[in-house]
């Protein structure tokens, strides 16, 4: 196990401190522990490649900020002006940490995001250029080994396309900038609470992808309070390979750390998706305090780790372990926990958390509740009643998310009228606080409609968060997406419900690769929405016989269990569901690629059927 005697605990700056930017704290930090131990990445077998101290980041960081100014030409932030941004294109590094950190202290404005696979590109480059051509951007910023990858695809003629975003704006190699020496750094540019420090684009898992403009105010409220409601310090160790390019990775690790709380140790995504043990076999090494990761990293966790070797695991010194990102399954909590009683894990350990981008990262965390609650009531959004053990059948079970966080107001609102709902009953969340974004980059209207909803009575201006919820025992619980949700013959079915019971029905589908939507077809006299389901199976070669057992399963399922009849499932190859970066589905996307035939015509196996007169 590596030691931690070379972390000590720091004092992290209270809410009264006189720096009003991580920069300004960083500044105090650098000048007295330089040597202080801040970032590791590990390779797809667990070892260490790289490490830089305190010290060795803001001398490479500040370097590449004066780079960008005094070589590229790029303007920092002026009064009345936020500063050029530059489009953040990494593999997953340290490389991507020093460019982020850098352009935040030249004043200038990052905007990461992920990076198109060079072979793949035409998966990938609509995402980048519409990221460019969103932001303004005037150059994309990477390294040598992105690079070496952008040119063998350019040999294979992949990126010939003449007149893209891809193709007109500058390329930056930043991990060739020599750092400065100790005495030449230059103070960071100045920058205020309310001045942007950079673009999180929105994942896209229900709408096109939009920049939020998050603030120097917003990092600082955010650092805060994840210190005291995870128990972060200076002698925390972190552990994970979430996306660096996502709002979690960036503010909840990247910047956590550089506010002083502890050693983070990255490895890449891939790592874990191709071999799950690691993530555990470095923990287990570094004696790790923090991580977090989706609900279906868990269940992946589970599948791909025999007993034998989680009894080699120790996570005993895990004081969090958080699920966040994506529903959170109980049936996901139980199995992992009972599976990893093994491996030391303390069962208070599992953190249930409630965030978005719009909210800078996190709204609430440390769920502790569990309700069993009527189904029925829940899906007609009516006032949440709890059953007892006896109501089987009537009962849908809900993991809460934890109370906000100090300083953040949450509000359960009738979507359609705008009102409050009564106590206990079920609404869109709106939430309102210092950790809310100040809006979508150059999208001032629809910023006015998502950030700034008013209640009547109130001054507070809130956030829209787009989900559907309640609060119960002082915490969040959250039930679905607004734009998600199925409705039909005046119920509200939560399309993550259907899913997991569909990927249930067969050995055949793939975990986590199953998306249920809502489409209008005309009836006699009306329009009516109707239930597809897409299902993805881990081979194209099953014969027709199973494929049709795969379709008919989940349809008996759904209507047996959800008395839901479906209209059309469709059974699919691995890979044609669409994901957004971070893993969420994007069940909007797949309903679009279903209406205009793509998702039906490369299907393996349609099975169409006709509702019965009164069924869902």
């Amino acid at each position: 196990m590596e030691t931690s005697g070379e972390l000590r605990p720091v004092p992290t700056m209270s809410g009264n401190s006189s720096e009003s930017t991580v920069l300004d704290l960083a500044r105090v930090t650098f000048a007295r522990e330089p040597e202080r131990p801040l970032y590791a990445f590990l390779d797809g077998r667990g070892r260490e490649t790289s490490r830089l101290t305190y010290g060795e980041f803001c001398r490479a960081a500040a370097s590449v900020g004066r780079f960008l100014v005094e070589e590229i030409g790029m303007k920092p932030r002026s009064p009345g002006r936020e500063g050029d941004r530059a489009v953040l294109v990494y593999p997953p590094s340290l490389d991507f940490a020093v460019a982020f950190v850098g352009c935040i202290y030249a004043g200038l404005v990052p905007v990461p995001i992920a990076p198109p696979n060079p072979f793949r590109l035409r998966q990938g480059l609509g995402g980048l250029e519409s990221v460019v051509e969103g932001s303004g951007s005037h150059v994309v910023l990477t390294n040598g080994e992105y690079l070496r990858g952008k040119r063998l695809a350019a040999g294979k003629n992949l990126l010939t396309a003449r007149g893209t975003a891809w193709s007109r704006l500058p390329w930056q190699r930043t991990d060739k900038v020599e750092p400065a020496a100790a005495n030449d750094i230059p103070p960071p540019h100045p920058a205020g609470p309310d001045d942007v420090a950079f673009l999180q684009y929105t994942s896209g898992s229900t709408s096109a992808p939009k920049g939020v403009m998050i603030s120097h105010g917003n990092i600082m409220h955010q650092l805060r309070t994840n210190a005291a409601d995870l128990g972060l310090d200076g002698a925390s160790r972190s552990v994970l390979w979430v996306p660096h390019f996502h709002d979690f990775c960036l503010v909840s690790g990247l910047l956590s750390a550089f506010f002083g709380n502890g050693l983070l140790y990255l490895l890449s995504p891939l790592t874990f998706l191709r071999r799950p043990s690691v993530w555990f076999e470095v923990m287990t090494r570094v004696a790790a305090t923090h991580t977090a990761a989706p609900d279906f990293a868990y269940r992946l966790a589970l599948r791909r780790t025999s007993e034998e070797e989680r009894k080699t695991y120790d996570l005993g010194s895990l004081q969090v372990m958080m699920s966040a990102a994506e529903p959170i399954r109980p049936s996901t909590v139980d199995s992992f926990l009972a599976a990893f009683a093994h491996s030391n894990l303390a069962p208070e350990a599992f953190c249930p958390a409630y965030g978005l981008a719009e909210h800078t990262v996190g709204i609430s965390v440390s769920g502790k509740h569990r309700l069993r609650l009527d189904r029925e009531l829940l899906e007609h959004r009516q006032q949440v009643r709890e059953l007892g053990a006896e109501d089987l059948d009537e009962a849908v079970t809900l993991i809460g998310c934890g109370k906000p966080s100090d300083q953040v107001e949450v509000r359960i609102v009738d979507p359609e009228t705008g009102q409050p709902v009564p106590e206990g009953g079920v609404g869109e969340i709106w939430v309102d606080s210092p950790s809310k974004a100040l809006g979508y980059w150059g999208l001032s209207e629809l910023s006015a409609e998502v950030f700034e909803a008013r209640l009547e009575g109130e001054e507070r201006r809130f956030l829209r968060t787009g989900d559907l919820g309640f609060l119960a025992a002082g915490e969040v619980f959250v039930t679905g997406r607004l734009k998600d949700l199925i409705i039909v013959r005046g119920r509200n079915i939560f399309p993550q419900d259907l899913e997991e019971t569909a990927a249930g029905c067969s050995p055949h589908i793939r975990p986590g690769r199953v998306v249920a939507f809502a489409v209008e077809a005309a009836g006699d006299s009306e329009l009516r929405e109707r239930v597809v389901v897409i299902a993805e199976v881990g081979s194209d070669r099953l014969p027709k016989t199973e494929l049709a057992a795969v379709a008919r399963s989940v349809r008996t399922r759904l209507h047996g269990e959800h008395q839901v009849s479906c209209y059309e499932v469709l059974v699919t190859r691995p890979g044609e569901i669409l994901k957004t970066t971070s893993g969420k589905l994007q069940r909007q996307a797949c309903r679009l690629a279903y209406q205009e035939g793509r998702l039906r015509q490369r299907a393996l196996w349609v099975e169409t059927v006709i509702a019965p007169e009164g069924a869902a």
